[in-house]
């Protein structure tokens, strides 16, 4: 109850509501990732952690932001892992106050994705455009600044790495960074430190259900 509090918070002092009419008035705030994401070297107490299927959290503090990765080992195929993050019609139904989610458009290996959210009937939108490099095992995220969203900027990226075959497992690297305008920076910064917590656990839950059922 106290993160949906935060969360509502949040969503209830950030810039209003998205809209795909317009331009977004911030671009360019964060630099975008332009090359393959080099794996989070863990610990030993850290390795230990992910190979429990516990996940592993770090997240650096800017001035005026922060941005984090978390690492998930998945019992699932590479394949399954991707079949499960591009399944974006299905968010809604897998991650928590999403309400909607679709590609609007398609452009090479970019995808330009709508997602809706809404928390205790406050709604917010965020546009973004994703590369996805699937045969180079990563893809990257920006805000799409042609329509506005809810976020003055925000990047991140996925990270793939099929570690076995039999039985399959797979390291699953997330990112994420985000500004946001009138939000407090500790609220931004716990916020983004329970996105990364959650970013991976959903992929890892649904992976791994996909790859029981084969």
């Amino acid at each position: 109850m106290k993160y949906l509090a935060l969360l509502t918070l949040f969503f209830a002092t950030a810039a209003s509501a998205g809209d795909p009419t317009v331009p977004h008035p911030n671009q360019g705030l964060l630099d975008p990732i332009a090359e393959h994401p080099e794996a989070l070297e863990l610990s030993a107490v850290e390795q230990d952690r992910v190979d429990q299927g516990r996940t592993v959290q770090r997240y650096v503090r800017g001035e005026e932001d922060g941005w984090g990765v978390a690492v998930n080992i998945v019992e699932a195929s590479a394949e399954l892992v991707w079949d499960t993050i591009l399944s974006y019609d299905r968010y809604p139904d897998w991650v928590n106050n999403v309400t909607s989610c679709t590609v609007y458009q398609r452009q090479d290996e970019k995808l330009y994705v709508d997602m809706q959210m809404s928390v205790l009937g406050i709604k917010k939108g965020i546009y973004t455009i994703n590369t996805v490099k699937r045969d180079e095992g990563w893809m990257a995220w920006t805000l799409d600044y042609s329509r506005k969203s809810d976020v003055q900027d925000m990047i991140g990226y996925w990270r793939v790495e099929q570690l076995s075959s039999n039985p399959p497992r797979t390291r699953l690297d997330y990112s994420t960074q985000m500004k946001a305008r009138g939000v407090p920076n500790w609220l931004v910064k716990l916020l983004t430190r329970k996105s990364l917590k959650d970013g991976t656990r959903w992929v890892k839950e649904r992976a791994e259900e996909a790859q029981a059922r084969r």
